[in-house]
């Protein structure tokens, strides 16, 4: 394993440990002078860059409720999102469900905030979203946000995605943001919410159970939410783990150094 800094045309820098594609990524110090919802942020406390916290698949801003507490307690500055079709946040059109989108979203999200200074954080699939990001700003050639983009258990290479039957792919279509004959994900009860999500997930009745009350939520009005959205699922795995947008961003960003 070898240590490579990544220096973009953002004038950022990526930090990873790098084996054959990225692996392992360790935090960046800057070498320069819709669809997604925050969760906790302490950024009126200090002056620090913020840290936006970038999730993977089938995950939510929820998995990061420890980290922002821990940043926050230290003084550092931070707020998680959903990317879209995940956690709270509505997936919109399916069609629409590419790399740019999802990055261009996070993007939109920041500047609403009102962030000046940021670190994108991206874990598994959002780190390649992150890059993507910062791929964006880059292009655009105007003043950008960024300060260092780090990446946690990534690769960048193509993925195989599963393989789904046209009879799933159609069943799978119901996970949309509701309407008619689709319901999206809110469910009169946990044991609907379960029975809905167990064929995707192998029947795996642990694993699902293990949800409840965490990424599958009551409502006040009674009814569950889920976090989890196999159709998102299979969007993310067609539409970017099986892409060659990792590697085609990575490329973008950087020149490598030793």
């Amino acid at each position: 394993m070898r240590q490579t800094l990544l220096r973009t045309r953002l004038g950022l820098s990526l930090a990873a440990s790098v084996v054959g594609a990225v692996q392992m990524a360790q935090p960046a110090r800057s070498r320069s002078s819709s669809a997604v919802l925050p969760l906790a942020s302490s950024m009126q406390s200090s002056q620090r860059a913020t840290a936006v916290l970038v999730h993977g698949l089938d995950s939510s801003k929820e998995t990061w409720s420890g980290v922002l507490a821990d940043l926050a307690a230290a003084g550092y500055p931070a707020v998680a999102y959903d990317l879209r079709g995940h956690g709270e946040s509505p997936l919109g059109d399916p069609d629409e469900f590419e790399p740019a989108a999802l990055a261009s979203d996070v993007l939109a999200a920041v500047r609403a905030a009102g962030i000046k200074r940021c670190v994108l954080v991206g874990h598994s699939m959002g780190g390649r979203v992150a890059m993507r990001a910062a791929a964006i700003e880059a292009e655009s050639g105007g003043a950008s946000v960024l300060r260092a983009v780090v990446v946690e258990d990534m690769d960048i290479s193509p993925r195989t995605a599963p393989e789904l039957s046209a009879e799933k792919r159609r069943e799978v279509a119901a996970w949309g943001d509701g309407g008619e004959g689709a319901p999206g994900r809110r469910f009169a009860s946990w044991g609907a919410c379960r029975e809905a999500l167990l064929p995707w997930y192998d029947a795996d009745e642990v694993r699902v159970d293990s949800w409840r009350n965490k990424r599958v939520r009551p409502h006040p009005d009674s009814s569950w939410w889920s976090d989890i959205n196999p159709l998102a699922r299979r969007l993310a795995w067609e539409r970017v783990l099986a892409s060659d947008d990792g590697a085609s961003a990575w490329r973008e960003l950087s020149t490598t150094r030793p």
